[in-house]
């Protein structure tokens, strides 16, 4: 019976171990410089209202929170909210190309008129300034680094690679919170983005973190 008890309790602290080593991986962007790894919450139904790719009727859903503290939250994989009385998991997701693919981590629910959260946390060993945020999005899309907002774009189009550029964009050393908010009207949603240098080269030596920053 000891035996068996010590066997149970080891086998219970590898998992733990295995699992803290998973959350703390980190992981490098593609040769191109496209962040796959990320940490994405959703999807939100936001209605009608959102099937009109245009400020006036999408500037309302980034402008919102749907819980307290969304907007400078530092999630985990599995941390959960609750949205509309519906709980929602923090899921940590790889893009199996360059942009994930929303319908297929969401399969079997409601991608119609919603809305996918994303945060990725990428490290980086100097501040690093001059450079460019290019990103994609089906559809529209809202772009955060550092909590400050970078970018919307109203759109209704497939994800493409560089479809949008945002410039002089600073990386500071140590832990840059990168934030995306996406809004799909109905079929295939997704997203990408990349960090290049002022010549369009792609910035390769960062790593990318799933696990928010120790206090």
């Amino acid at each position: 019976m000891q035996k068996l008890c010590l066997a149970v309790t080891i086998f219970g602290l590898l998992a733990m171990a295995g699992v803290a080593g998973e959350e703390a991986a980190t992981f490098k962007p593609d040769d191109e410089g496209f962040i796959r790894n990320w940490l994405v919450v959703g999807p939100i139904a936001l209605g009608e209202k959102a099937a009109t790719h245009e400020e006036d009727s999408q500037k309302e859903f980034f402008d919102k929170e749907f819980w307290t503290g969304q907007k400078k939250a530092m999630p985990k994989n599995g941390d959960k909210v609750t949205v509309d009385g519906k709980e929602l998991a923090w899921k940590a997701v790889a893009a199996e190309e360059f942009a994930l693919n929303f319908v297929k981590i969401y399969d079997g629910q409601t991608t119609t008129n919603s809305l996918v959260l994303g945060v990725a946390y990428v490290v980086a060993d100097a501040d690093m300034d001059g450079l460019k945020l290019k990103t994609g999005s089906d559809d529209s899309a809202m772009w955060t680094l550092n909590d400050k907002e970078l970018k919307r774009f109203y759109a209704s189009r497939a994800v493409e690679k560089d479809q949008d550029t945002i410039e002089a964009v600073t990386l500071k050393k140590g832990v840059n919170v990168l934030r995306m908010a996406v809004i799909n009207g109905d079929g295939e949603y997704g997203a990408c983005a990349r960090f290049t240098d002022k010549d369009d080269k792609p910035v390769t030596n960062l790593k990318i973190s799933l696990t928010p920053p120790a206090d």
